[in-house]
């Protein structure tokens, strides 16, 4: 144990008394053990130089639901008397929701009631997660697979008020039927990057076609796509937030993961080079009929396109309403047209153009993300 200490670089180790669960703290800490028992081993840590102090409660909870209830009375009294921020995690072996269980047998709603009645009567509130739902699997295939949410981490107010940056991630599983959980802890609030909103009151503000129009106006030449979504970025991220003052972020960019995806189903490796077919399909429009149709879209016919779109909702992720483009159409509507024309040409459309938010959203919940 002390050559296993020192390779990692940690100074004390502390087990309970079942030696199920173990504690490997880092020397920078004060440990000192408040309840030692067969479920729970909890410890008071106290940081050296910054003088921060917790409460740690490192949980390993019998399968049996009786037996469960000696741990669940004495986390009641530890409530009691708590005066510290407290952390509670570790395998619970019991699932708070139906939808933390897939496969086997009907939960017992009796266990579930039992766990809720003590993250609540405690104080306690569930951190999130990234990562699969679920963080046990049996091991099994098919029929028999069952995976639940055994593991997680609680937290008092406290706690989450001295360490706003928390986060919790489930990780893959790799020589246990258990997933590891991977908690980091940060004293300062992470930024929170917005994706930018266009809002339609901005409209009746007295200068803003005057910030529109000074921000509209380029001196460069490009096709008409990246002219566009040039002037628009410029729009978002300067003059409005100083004369609305609303503050304006950075649009948030799509998974390059997703990307890929999409292209590989949608993209043709090959081109074809045969097209005999079309010499039996039979010609139902005259010449007239055909040069109606490849004629150069009007700035007009692109106006009533663009006032035909819902003013409260945005077609996009860029967070631009429709309200925008109807009370600007003087400013930027030969921008539109332009851009309208150039696809109409067969003119190849840029990513800033074609960019999306894709959201899965599973139609049965009961199943699985994903399995490991």
């Amino acid at each position: 144990m002390e050559r296993y200490r020192n390779k990692i670089g940690l100074a004390q180790a502390i087990s309970n008394v079942s030696n199920k669960i173990w504690a490997f703290i880092d020397e920078v800490f004060e440990v000192t053990v408040m309840y030692n028992m067969v479920q729970q081993l909890t410890l008071r840590l106290v940081h050296t130089e910054s003088h921060m102090e917790f409460v740690l409660t490192l949980i390993y909870v019998k399968c049996d639901a009786i037996e469960r209830i000696e741990l669940w009375d004495s986390l009641y009294k530890m409530t009691r008397d708590m005066n510290a921020p407290w952390l509670v995690g570790g395998d619970f072996n019991v699932i708070r929701d139906e939808e933390e269980k897939f496969g086997g047998l009907p939960v017992s709603l009796n266990e579930i009631d039992d766990f809720r009645h003590c993250v609540n009567t405690c104080n306690l509130f569930n951190l999130g997660f990234k990562g699969s739902i679920f963080t046990w699997w049996n091991g099994r295939a098919e029929e028999d697979c069952i995976f639940k949410r055994l593991d997680r981490c609680l937290a008092d107010l406290q706690f989450q008020q001295t360490f706003p940056g928390i986060e919790v991630q489930h990780l893959a599983k790799t020589g246990s039927d258990h997933s590891p959980m991977y908690l980091k802890c940060d004293t300062e609030t992470p930024p929170i990057k917005k994706p930018f909103k266009f809002l339609n009151f901005w409209v009746e503000h007295a200068t803003f076609k005057d910030v529109v129009r000074e921000n509209w106006t380029t001196d460069f030449s490009a096709n008409p796509f990246i002219i566009h979504n040039h002037k628009r970025k410029r729009l978002q991220l300067n003059r409005i937030q100083d004369s609305v003052g609303t503050w304006i972020e950075e649009e948030k960019e799509i998974a390059e993961k997703a990307i890929r995806f999409y292209e590989e189903q949608f993209t043709e490796t090959t081109s074809p080079s045969l097209f005999e077919i079309v010499d039996h399909v039979p010609n139902l429009m005259n010449n007239e009929q055909n040069a109606e149709l490849n004629k150069q879209p009007t700035k007009e016919e692109v106006k009533e396109a663009v006032f035909g779109l819902n003013g409260d909702s945005a077609g996009g992720p860029d967070g631009m309403t429709g309200k925008l483009y109807h009370s600007c159409w003087d400013i930027i509507g030969d921008d539109l047209l332009h851009m309208v024309r150039a696809f109409f040409n067969g003119h190849e459309l840029p990513k800033c153009v074609t960019h999306t938010n894709l959201v899965l959203i599973p139609k049965k919940k009961k199943l699985p993300l994903f399995l490991i």
